[in-house]
This record gives structure tokens, C-alpha cells and sequence, in this order.
């Protein structure tokens, strides 16, 4: 199983640094968290004001819930296997197929990495709604992989492409938003690596500073 499926349908941990020490916190299943928020005060029989008068907190949530469930009931029943109509379960039904076409050979192996990657996206999607990261945009530079600078937002405004991530008890990130590349660059090393193959230093230092400062805002 992997990490993402496992926070998927399970109760786990996140360990972070508070000042200097370690703390572990234990969170239900990404699952019922996205149920949660969609469906506020445990009231799963989708009671409550209509979700066009919701926040748009609220509908984000529920876009993604519905996303999941969609593509991975699709999975199943195109491989021609049961699906429980309980979320937590048809994921983990659509995993232990997915590995079964793996070792049996069959299914292509892109495909196989295609997919195996969906419950690890969509465990970062989800906390990432739930808890914001921090991101810090790189201004003037362009994706050494794509050679974009500038992307348009879903708000319609031209924003920066690459942007630096922070999640909690997490390496930071440099991650590429053009959706057909996709390029992503982990830990300090990793933002290092960027700045070579970009041809300019990255000043780790100073985005460490600004990650600070946001944080504490």
C-alpha cells in the first residue's frame, strides 16, 4: 500500500518541529476529513443549505470528493469489479487490482505508473486543502524543463510558474504549474539542482527567511 492510499483510508500521523522538538499529531482518514468538509458536523445524509450557498471552501472540497470517487469507481467497473459504494473501500479495491494487473502483466507499464500515482495526488491535494502550504513564487525564472515563466491562473491573472512549497513535516518543493510538465524539485538539494539546471543561484537561505515570515503572519 502506498503512503497516500494508506492516509487515504486510515488514521496516520504527521511528525513536525515546534521549536526545536518533535511533535506527533494523529489525524483520521484524508477520506472522512474530505467528507467532513463537505458535509460539516458529521451529518453524512447531505443535510444543511444547498452547496451552491456553501463557501467556496466547501465546494472545492466536494469537486475533489466527488473526483475521486468518480475516477476510481470508473477504474473498477472498466476492470469488471465490484464496487462497494463506500469510498475508503473502492480504493482500496482499486489498489489491490491495480497491483494484481501489475504482477500478472496486465496492464502497460505506464499506465501501471499513471495510475499508482493517482492515490498519492490525491492525498496531497486533500491536505493541501485542509492546511494550506506555504509558497513562495520564483520570480523571473523559468522551468528549465518547459521553459515557462508565466502561467494563467484560474482567476485569469498571469501569475509566476515556479513556486516553492512548504508543507508541514515535509522537504520543501519546487514544482512546476503547467500541468503537461509538471516538473518538480525536492529538498534543499533538490533546489539546488534547479538553480544549476536554470543557470542561477537560488538563495535557500533568504526563501527559508520568507517561509518564516509568511508563516508567522
Amino acid at each position: 500500500m502506498s503512503d497516500g492510499l494508506a492516509r487515504l483510508i486510515d488514521p496516520w500521523i504527521l511528525t513536525v518541529t515546534v521549536d526545536g522538538a518533535e511533535r506527533v499529531q494523529t489525524f483520521p482518514a484524508l477520506v472522512d476529513m474530505l467528507r467532513e468538509r463537505v458535509v460539516p458536523d458529521g451529518n453524512q445524509n447531505g443535510g444543511g443549505s444547498a452547496v451552491n450557498t456553501r463557501n467556496v471552501l466547501d465546494v472545492k472540497s466536494l469537486d475533489m470528493l466527488e473526483n475521486i470517487q468518480d475516477v476510481t469507481r470508473a477504474w473498477l467497473q472498466d476492470w469488471g469489479v465490484t464496487v462497494a459504494g463506500e469510498l475508503k473501500l473502492d480504493l482500496r479495491g482499486f489498489w489491490d487490482h491495480l497491483n494484481t494487473l501489475h504482477r500478472t502483466e496486465g496492464i502497460d507499464p505506464y499506465m501501471y505508473e499513471r495510475l499508482a500515482a493517482y492515490p498519492d495526488t490525491w492525498a496531497v491535494n486533500i491536505w493541501d486543502l485542509i492546511e494550506p502550504p506555504i509558497r513562495v513564487s520564483l520570480r523571473g525564472l523559468e522551468c528549465p524543463r518547459c521553459g515557462k515563466g508565466k502561467i494563467e491562473n484560474e482567476n485569469g491573472d498571469v501569475v509566476d510558474n515556479l513556486v516553492i512549497v512548504w508543507r508541514d513535516g515535509q522537504e520543501p518543493t519546487a514544482e512546476c504549474q503547467v500541468r503537461e510538465c509538471a516538473a518538480i524539485w525536492v529538498s534543499d538539494t533538490g533546489l539546488e539542482d534547479l538553480g544549476n539546471e536554470a543557470g542561477l543561484e537560488i538563495d535557500i537561505v533568504a526563501l527559508r527567511e520568507a517561509r518564516l515570515a509568511r508563516h508567522a503572519e
